[in-house]
């Protein structure tokens, strides 16, 4: 019962790592496809070596049947990161990729439907003296000659994407090529044994087993050394981030069953009730999980900062802030556009803007939902020593490293007001040379520490708003000055006609006689 169920999973693993590359049908760069085999790689090895390994021990029909598939999937993985092998190191961008990527899913569930229907009702193999026993031209046979072909060809690869690579890259790829080549030589020698003999030993499976474990150890610590998907992530965080809450829900859920399953081999029983309570608290969890924006947004830092190089996703974060600013007409618009994707990005809830200029001072920038009594109170004037240190600084620092006197000089006069606003971070709104305001933040709720990343966004996003900001400030004033002419010209307009008619007014009957008068 145990070993039907074990079998069962594997299947679910195997067709749900081959279903994985499907992720790539909205990209069309080599590069990212590329990354997404070489995923399905990591992922697949291991599995295929935990299923030579139980075979090493547990000599099964049905066990056999299903480790004959996870090979199948796993030459069709293993071609597929062999024909974007020379796309891995460049960044082009070509609608050709899409649809050959379509192409290759539709040949590759064709291939995985037959083999695994022939494989699993047609195999024809026999357990003969505890070996594996099968005839020439059955779908056994056929299978090894498909890995094969694969092995040989993604080899084939290997070598051309080696040559391909200069020197001062080799370095990097040494050991993901070095496993690579083992992966191959393993596989290689595995479907060369079967098609000699045609026979299966059980104990080739456990040397199997640790060649491929060994190989996946190597490209493994080429991926995380130099991190070789975190140059080119193909995952978008907000997909990652979906994925957080029915992921952590899953693994609750199958370490439940991992455990249900031990009990029942170890004869033991889980009450009814207690099972399902244990299920429905799952669930509850879950549900608390994606309702806690804070804790949601730590889930964010934590992946950010650990399986991306940036902390920020840059281009998710310009398009956003151009999207708000789209519809901007006035100052307080384009203040609120970029609070609005300030307050999405960045990990603290303190987010102060103060704008003006070098002749009137700074006031601090508030919404009609949270004003309070301190935007009226923490104004910056325009020879305030902040003011000064932003001349010649990107930013001020409340935990800088290595201090300057500019900067003690701020901490000297300004600890009450930095200390009053809770403010850790300042970072200057600049055009040119010319200061047109401030963004303050307060510490992450993280816990973390602010970076190079975050100075980055700020400077970024700052200089995108100020562009606009000066658009509509320069509207403003075109629009108040349009009005006051018409103004002008209207008063004079009623001047002159006043004046005229006041020469020929009587002063009895206050009417008006004059020529430009009606009687």
């Amino acid at each position: 019962m145990v070993g039907n169920i074990l079998i069962s999973f594997f299947y679910t693993l195997n067709v749900l790592l081959f279903l994985l590359g499907v992720l790539g049908i909205r990209l069309d760069s080599g590069e990212r496809l590329f990354s997404i085999a070489l995923v399905q790689t990591l992922l697949g090895l291991p599995l295929l070596a935990g299923g030579y390994l139980y075979l090493a021990f547990h000599l099964e029909a049905q066990a056999v049947h299903a480790v004959l598939f996870s090979e199948i999937i796993f030459a069709l993985i293993w071609i597929s990161m062999a024909l974007r092998l020379c796309k891995a190191t460049t960044a082009t961008h070509d609608e050709f990729y899409r649809r050959h990527f379509l192409f290759e899913i539709m040949v590759g569930a064709v291939v995985t439907v037959v083999a695994g229907y022939f494989l699993v009702f047609r195999s024809g193999i026999e357990i003969s003296a505890e070996n594996l026993v099968f005839p020439m031209y059955g779908p056994a046979y056929f299978s090894a000659v498909f890995i094969l072909m694969a092995i040989l060809y993604a080899s084939w690869r290997l070598e051309q994407f080696w040559r391909s690579l200069d020197v001062g890259t080799r370095w990097e790829y040494k050991f993901l090529v070095v496993g690579s080549f083992l992966v191959c030589g393993a596989l290689a020698w595995n479907a060369s044994y079967r098609l000699t003999f045609l026979i299966i030993i059980p104990r080739n499976f456990l040397l199997l087993s640790a060649l491929l474990f060994t190989g996946w150890i190597l490209m493994s610590y080429a991926v995380v050394r130099h991190r070789l998907l975190n140059r080119k992530i193909f995952v978008s965080r907000k997909v990652v981030y979906s994925f957080v809450v029915p992921s952590l829900l899953g693994a609750y859920l199958l370490g439940f069953g991992m455990v249900s399953l031990i009990m029942r081999a170890f004869g033991l029983e889980m009450a009814f009730v207690l099972k399902w309570l244990f299920v429905a608290l799952g669930f509850v969890a879950a549900g608390f999980f994606a309702l806690s924006g804070k804790l949601c947004r730590r889930v964010h830092f934590f992946i950010s900062t650990h399986f991306y190089v940036n902390k920020y996703e840059y281009r998710d974060e310009w398009l956003a802030l151009s999207r708000y600013l789209q519809g901007a007409l006035t100052e307080n618009d384009v203040v609120k556009a970029l609070h609005q994707v300030l307050t999405e990005s960045l990990y603290t809830r303190e987010i102060f803007k103060w704008l003006g200029d070098t002749f009137h001072g700074y006031r601090l920038v508030c919404f009609p939902q949270n004003s309070d009594n301190r935007c009226n109170e923490n104004t910056i004037a325009a020879n305030d020593p902040l003011v000064q240190f932003f001349q010649t600084h990107s930013h001020f620092y409340l935990k800088e490293k290595n201090p300057d006197p500019a900067w003690q000089e701020v901490i000297k006069t300004k600890e009450a007001f930095l200390t009053s606003l809770n403010l850790t971070l300042l970072a200057p709104i600049l055009i040119g040379d010319h200061l047109l305001g401030l963004i303050g933040l307060g510490p992450e709720f993280t816990g973390g520490q602010y970076g190079h990343d975050d100075f980055d966004l700020l400077a970024a996003l700052g200089t995108q708003s100020v562009s606009v900001l000066l658009a509509v400030q320069m509207a403003e004033r075109l629009a108040h000055a349009w009005e006051q002419q018409a103004w002008d010209r209207l008063s004079a307009f009623v001047s002159s006609r006043h004046q005229k008619c006041g020469h020929h007014a009587r002063p009895a009957q206050g009417e008006c006689s004059g020529p430009y008068c009606r009687a």
